[in-house]
């Protein structure tokens, strides 16, 4: 087993305790609001309505602005990687990670930007393309939570929440970031300010990153991992305007700009048996947004607040894909794919919190949401051998397909006594899909479908105590099929084509929830346990025979395959996190999780579903002053046990393994100059350069390395 000393038998419980920890971006210090820790921290993404986390019915997180500028993050992926319960994912593609909660991939995870949503029709979900510097906080609830955000909310839903203006005229600021592990770099600029009501802000940011080194062993024999360089470009502008007798009514308009290239990791040496050559290209995947908001305050007695929101985007994708395979002596098939495809979104959200009773605070509100796709294919494959010269043959195909969504929705918070709390929601939701137009004549007859379900969340906390809250949730989550599951086809990944499925139903998840918030005399703990049960989820079956649905069976080589509900699971588990402040600025630290999970497939069972049973992290960090200047520093141990995936391989079972790891990483910064106008973190990661990879949903880890970062703003 590979990792440090101490910790290299995993079945000792001291090695269990150490890395059942997880907090960087999570405990106290860095995501506190001044004068308390981080369970004083006010958070809107559990309730949708300004509720501190003590008091939240649901398991959150919180991740300041002060957390992301002692960070040198190259993705808002990172400043999520030690929350309790999340997991980062790349799926191969270095610039573009996702996020899993609670095991569930990251299709089954709602990423909102201000609170709108990004959609993506993929197999792997929503890449976080958010530029970290344009960012002032990041508000994450971990389990279904469909009630309040809708579709895709079964893993949970991260809501990322863009900066304003400063609060003088004009303020330039500009940053930086080295990063060793990818020779890669980071740079920034803004201007922003307010006056006279107004307030504004534009900011620009480019990084390139080379290819991740890594430790010499069975990933790379060089130490560097082959086509995982990656860049980013990202525009950002807000502009504000606060109105009313008494400033209690806001205007904003955001527009965002994000332009990724990346390349795929083909995997180990010798992970693809029979493939001479695999190659994937990401040349574009850009997003442009335009949204506008408006908040107002103290309406009347009875409309405390109303909140309204539209938004334009689109999602311009091209990937590329190229594999060779040996078909016999002195035979090989080429095949060249590529896809195309533009996704467009339109948007609203209205909602008003109402002070109907006494004791009772309630917010009733409406969405809808038109989200298309528009996706050109094309392949090329070339049989050398298999005649005196070579054969090539060109397909194409093009589809147009889209999901319209309505909702309405509702939540009561009832303070039963002063101590003891209820909060109820219900939402009904509305989705009609329809193929609009297609090239493939076999898909010519695909209808569309109408789905309607009403979905319920209960919420209910109990304070004994000043220091103590209890709580205990229900909440339940689904996830409509994408529009590639239903209409298309993807070739995405070298095994094959699969194909779209117009029958599919809704995945469904229903979730049970215990905990509590304990803060004094300086420990603050967050704990809780929770047990998911899923069903309907989307799987794959080999095409046997042609059909309406499978245009061809493939070949023994690369098989096709038909999307079909056909799975489930279920998953339980603990997430806690702890702090205790001591004398002179040392505070120790630990959280993390305990997750099991099982996937329930049509032919068997297991639970290696490539989730570890721990994760997590376990610290010291200091804050205090160097002379007049705020220095801070955390020396810390991040690590989980192993992970296993078991999956179907044509008629076998087979089952893959990662071993446990652990990593000693040790943070430094601080600020200097009135407002802090200078601030800078050093991050060394991976000192004892240790090889591993977390999870077979993301990249092996990068080696011993170095990421510098500092800002300066006038």
């Amino acid at each position: 087993m590979r990792g440090i000393s101490m910790i290299r038998d995993w079945r000792h419980p001291l090695a269990v305790m150490l890395l059942s920890a997880s907090p960087m971006a999570l405990h106290p210090a860095l995501a506190q609001e001044k004068g308390g820790t981080w369970l004083d921290t006010v958070t809107v993404v559990g309730t949708r309505t300004e509720l501190a986390v003590r008091d939240n019915p649901r398991s959150v997180a919180v991740i300041t602005r002060e957390d992301i500028e002692k960070r040198s993050a190259d993705s808002i992926a990172e400043l999520l990687r030690d929350v309790p319960g999340v997991d980062v994912a790349d799926e191969s593609v270095a610039g573009m990670k996702r996020l899993r909660i609670r095991g569930e991939s990251s299709r089954r995870v709602t990423i909102l930007v201000d609170g709108q949503e990004i959609t993506d029709h993929s197999t792997y979900g929503t890449p976080l393309l958010v530029d970290p510097a344009t960012v002032e906080r990041i508000e994450v609830v971990k389990g279904p939570s469909s009630v309040l955000y809708g579709a895709k909310a079964i893993g949970g839903v991260v809501n990322i929440i863009t900066r304003k203006g400063a609060d003088k005229p004009i303020q330039l600021e500009a940053g930086g970031s080295y990063h060793s592990g990818s020779a890669g770099w980071q740079s920034w600029a803004a201007v922003s300010g307010s006056k006279d009501g107004f307030d504004y802000r534009l900011s620009a940011t480019t990084d390139r990153h080379g290819d991740r080194r890594v430790s010499k062993g069975q990933y790379s024999a060089t130490g560097r991992l082959d086509d995982t360089s990656f860049n980013n470009k990202n525009l950002y502008a807000h502009l504000g305007y606060r109105f009313g007798e008494s400033d209690n009514h806001y205007l904003a308009l955001k527009y965002e700009q994000h332009f990724l290239e990346s390349e795929g990791w083909p995997g180990p040496p010798g992970s693809l048996a029979g493939v001479d050559r695999f190659k994937i290209n990401l040349p574009q995947r850009d997003r442009r947004k335009i949204g506008v908001y408006y908040d107002g305050e103290n309406i009347s007695d009875i409309v405390q607040k109303i909140h309204v929101d539209l938004y334009y985007q689109t999602i311009d994708r091209l990937f590329e894909n190229q594999v060779r395979t040996a078909a016999g002596p002195g035979r090989t098939i080429d095949v060249t794919s590529t896809s195309d495809d533009r996704i467009t979104d339109y948007g609203m959200n209205a909602q008003v919190d109402l002070d109907l009773w006494d004791g009772h605070q309630t917010i009733v509100g409406a969405q809808y949401l038109s989200d298309s796709l528009l996706t050109g294919k094309t392949s090329r494959t070339t049989r050398t051998g298999f005649a005196p010269f070579p054969v090539t043959t060109n397909s194409s195909s093009r589809d147009k397909a889209h999901i319209d969504t309505y909702s309405l929705y509702a939540q009561d918070e009832w303070s039963l006594t002063d101590g003891l709390k209820l909060i109820s929601g219900l939402r009904l939701n509305h989705t009609r899909t329809a193929l609009d137009e297609t090239t493939v004549a076999s898909r010519a007859g695909f209808q569309g479908a109408d789905d309607t379900r009403l979905l319920s969340s209960l919420g209910l906390t109990w304070e004994p105590t000043d220091s103590l809250v209890l709580r205990a949730s229900y909440s339940e989550g689904y996830i409509s099929p994408t529009l590639l599951q239903l209409f298309s086809s993807t070739t995405a990944g070298g095994q094959g084509t699969t194909y779209g499925n117009p029958e599919l139903a809704s995945e469904l998840a229903r979730n049970f929830e215990i905990g509590g918030r304990y803060e004094d005399a300086g420990l603050a703990l967050d704990v809780a346990a929770f047990y998911t049960r899923a069903r309907d989820y989307i799987t794959t079956t080999r095409c046997v025979a042609v059909t309406a649905y499978c245009q061809t069976t493939g070949t023994p080589g690369s098989p096709s395959s038909l999307y079909f509900n056909a799975d489930s699971a279920t998953t339980f588990g603990m997430e806690f996190l702890a702090e205790y402040e001591l004398a002179a600025g040392f505070s120790p630290y630990i959280g993390g999780s305990w997750i099991r999970r099982e996937l329930q497939h049509a032919t068997y069972s297991t639970f290696n579903s490539d989730t570890p049973a721990l994760s997590g992290r376990i610290g010291i960090k200091y804050e205090g002053e160097l002379g007049d200047t705020p220095i801070w520093a955390d020396l810390s141990l991040r690590g989980s046990t192993g992970s296993k995936q078991t999956y179907l391989n044509g008629t076998d079972l087979v089952t893959e393994r990662l071993p446990g790891w652990g990593t000693l990483n040790f943070a430094f910064g601080g600020s200097y100059g009135e407002n802090d106008r200078l601030t800078f973190s050093v991050n060394l990661n991976n000192i004892l350069d240790k090889q591993y990879r977390s999870t077979f949903g993301e990249l092996p880890g990068v080696r011993r390395s170095i990421e510098i970062s500092a800002r300066v703003k006038f």
